[in-house]
């Protein structure tokens, strides 16, 4: 099994991936059905599998679709089972099952805790939430009727008692801590994530493990800050966990990930992907799963900056604009200009680069300034900005639009296209942006 399923995970097909998982489950519970046991035996064993293999969160993750789908269905199916007209005449077992089994599982569950030795209350509140039967209970039943054992009295009292419970079940977990208080575990707060990252607490979560993201793992390490890597290569998990390193593999815009990860209790989020769609996602899930801590992404696309900021991103970087201010610095530097005029012109830089609102600056440092103009009409409205020429023939960058709608446009492409109305926020000299105000085919005031 665990060869197959790192092949799978190699090609990093989501497709594959889901496709394969139906595969086992839908394989195993042939083989048992073949050897004269139950499917649902089957489909068990398969998952007791997968959850014990390095590619259990991802699958779970994948399954998660079918599964909504299945419970839907699953409940409609039991309804569709159950024979009112044999209930009604049968209230009195079918009161006494649902008895049975919700005070039957409380006091059993609580018992075995206590057991444990674990406190009361948190006993109590174990034993509230196992109070139901679950679904192979129908599996159960539904062999018993047909070897004979129950008749047919029983099979629907059982099948209702499972639907109740279920419903019962639901009210005592909402109910019942308010009345016995919050239970305390004794020790560390044990989750479902992964086993190396279950002792982490105010750690980072790490997204993507490639160049960028294994140079940011190396920086952690040297200044040991612990961490917890997301990564689709599972050769990269491996590699981690074989130094002792936590890894969880699968895609970080899942939420089953991010929590296998315990992002819920990260100090930091870095998102190393360069899929600028997996990372809004991954943004949107992580602040979800932790309002609190700041996330530091990166983006291809300059258009995309905005909606990650929108998510709930703290910083995002851009690789172009990094590169940008890098060589200026250098170049600027190598040109033996004065340093702290250098790093004025990359701070003012930065802002009209990174920031929707124009910033005062003061016309006599002789640095560029950052003003925002209407655009009223002119050759330049309903065309691309490419073909304005505008940097070419001004100096000028347009480092921002703002619609009339009130949308804002960050760092515009050559692809967008100007309109009557638009505010643009320009960055230049100020004789730069004059010369540029002056030119009669824009008509910008």
């Amino acid at each position: 099994m665990p060869p197959i399923l790192a092949r799978v995970a190699r090609t990093r097909s989501d497709e594959l991936f889901l496709l394969v998982a139906l595969a086992i489950g839908l394989g195993a519970a042939a083989l048992t059905q073949a050897a004269g046991l139950s499917l649902a035996l089957g489909a068990f064993l398969a998952g007791l599998l997968i959850n014990e293999s390095d590619y259990a969160h991802e699958m779970l993750a994948r399954l998660l679709s079918l599964r909504d789908a299945f419970v839907a269905l699953f409940f409609v199916t039991v309804g569709v089972l159950i024979d009112p007209r044999v209930i009604a005449t049968n209230l009195g077992l079918l009161a006494v099952l649902v008895g049975i089994i919700v005070i039957g599982n409380w006091a059993i569950w609580t018992t075995i805790i206590l057991v444990f030795r674990q406190p009361l209350s948190t006993a109590l509140l174990v034993g509230v939430g196992l109070t139901q039967i679950g679904e192979f209970s129908f599996v159960l039943v539904q062999v018993a009727r047909q070897a004979g054992h129950v008749g047919l009295d029983v099979y629907n009292a059982t099948l209702a008692a499972s639907l109740v419970t279920i419903l019962v079940n639901a009210a005592l977990v909402k109910i019942v801590p308010g009345w016995i208080g919050p239970g305390r575990l004794d020790g560390a707060t044990m989750t479902w994530g992964l086993r190396s990252a279950q002792a982490l607490d105010g750690h980072v979560v790490l997204c993507g493990f490639g160049r960028v993201g294994s140079a940011i793992g190396e920086a952690l390490e040297t200044f040991g800050v612990p961490y917890v890597a997301i990564e689709t290569d599972p050769d990269i998990v491996k590699s981690l966990r074989a130094r002792n390193v936590p890894a969880v593999f699968g895609d970080s815009a899942q939420r089953v990930i991010l929590a296998a990860a315990q992002a819920d209790r990260a100090a930091l989020v870095i998102l190393a992907i360069p899929e600028s769609d997996r990372a809004r996602l991954a943004v949107s899930r992580v602040r979800a799963l932790n309002p609190d801590a700041p996330i530091l992404a990166r983006v291809l696309d300059v258009e995309w900056r905005a909606r990650l900021m929108e998510a709930g991103a703290a910083e995002v970087i851009q690789p172009e604009q990094e590169a940008a201010s890098t060589l200026i610095r250098h170049a600027l530097e190598r040109l033996a200009l004065p340093r702290d005029r250098v790093l004025a012109y990359l701070s003012r830089f930065r802002t009209a680069m990174e920031h929707a609102e124009a910033a005062a600056a003061d016309a006599g440092t002789g640095l560029p300034l950052i003003r925002e103009v209407r655009l009223n009409g002119g050759s330049s409205v309903g065309r691309p900005l490419g073909e304005t020429r505008m940097r070419e023939r001004f100096g000028v960058t347009l480092v921002g639009v703002t619609r009339q709608s009130g949308e804002v446009v960050l760092q515009p492409t050559a692809e967008t296209v100007l309109k009557v109305g638009d505010r643009l926020r320009l960055f230049g000299l100020p004789r730069q942006i004059d010369a540029m105000l002056a030119a009669t085919d824009l008509l910008i005031e």
